[in-house]
């Protein structure tokens, strides 16, 4: 009796040093599955409605938010984010917003400057061309690896999204057009079951995706990506996956030529909403 009544107190779970040990690897499990880049589904689909209190008021929740925001086009480049103005609108302290902040300051999305405050990073042309040169090869090597792994469930919403981006190209919806544009993009990403190469592209697409936004507003540029979509998702659900990586490269390349005009698009955006 007394050597089983040893051997319980022995249990992580009934001494206390083994209860503290216990907890510290619960919270360290737990803390690992918060700070994971979400998919690039979750970062493609807003989880919040505009307004709604952020869960648990936790800086994790605010990141994902203002992440989703840039990649739908609704930051830009070199807004400031006002602490006050963001804890209002998540309905929060002004402490999760600073922590959000200084991690998004971290991976390069936001800078932070003495006596100003956070802004939307804004990329030099030489570092935007870099950026983009970078996305078009990675988001290439992401759809020669859907074409091997897609699943049946993924083809199915590969076609859904691609028919989507037609009707909105139809339409002349610009911003409903690239809201389905970027979950098309998301939805061959993750079709490639690579977490290592999904998590390279999270950061990239984000500091891109402003300026990818503004390539929507260029005369006949919707309507010329449906052919292209078209081609890669061809590719894609015949399974050629060197096809598919090259088409795909070649898309995203056709979204940094004449910069100098997307760059001055995005001033006279800048401009007119009063920045």
């Amino acid at each position: 009796m007394r050597i089983r009544s040893r051997y319980r107190q022995m249990q992580p779970g009934n001494c206390p040093l083994g209860r503290r040990r216990l907890q510290k690897a619960n919270d360290l499990r737990k803390e690992s599955r918060l700070t994971q880049p979400p998919s690039h589904k979750d970062l493609a689909e807003p989880t919040l409605e505009p307004g709604r209190r952020v869960s648990g008021g936790h800086s994790t929740d605010i990141v994902r938010r203002l992440e989703g925001e840039i990649l739908r086009g609704q930051l830009h480049p070199g807004e400031r984010l006002d602490e006050r103005g963001l804890a209002d609108r998540f309905d929060v302290s002004r402490t999760p917003i600073r922590e959000a902040l200084h991690r998004m300051a971290a991976s390069g999305l936001v800078e932070m400057r003495a006596r100003q405050g956070a802004f939307l990073v804004e990329l030099p042309v030489p570092d935007l061309l870099d950026a983009f040169a970078l996305v078009a090869q990675l988001e290439g090597t992401a759809a020669g690896f859907a074409a091997r792994r897609i699943q049946p469930d993924e083809r199915n919403r590969l076609v859904a999204l691609h028919e989507a981006c037609a009707a909105r190209a139809e339409a002349g919806d610009e911003e409903g057009f690239f809201e389905a544009n970027t979950q098309f993009h998301s939805a061959i990403i993750d079709a490639g079951h690579s977490r290592v190469l999904g998590d390279r592209l999270w950061t990239l697409r984000l500091i891109v995706a402003p300026y990818r936004f503004h390539v929507t507003y260029r005369p006949g540029r919707m309507r010329s990506s449906i052919p292209e979509h078209a081609a890669i998702l061809a590719a894609i659900l015949e399974g050629h996956d060197r096809e598919a990586a090259r088409l795909m490269e070649e898309h995203v390349n056709l979204l940094s030529e004449n910069l100098s005009d997307l760059l001055h698009m995005v001033s006279l955006k800048s401009q007119a909403n009063g920045r």
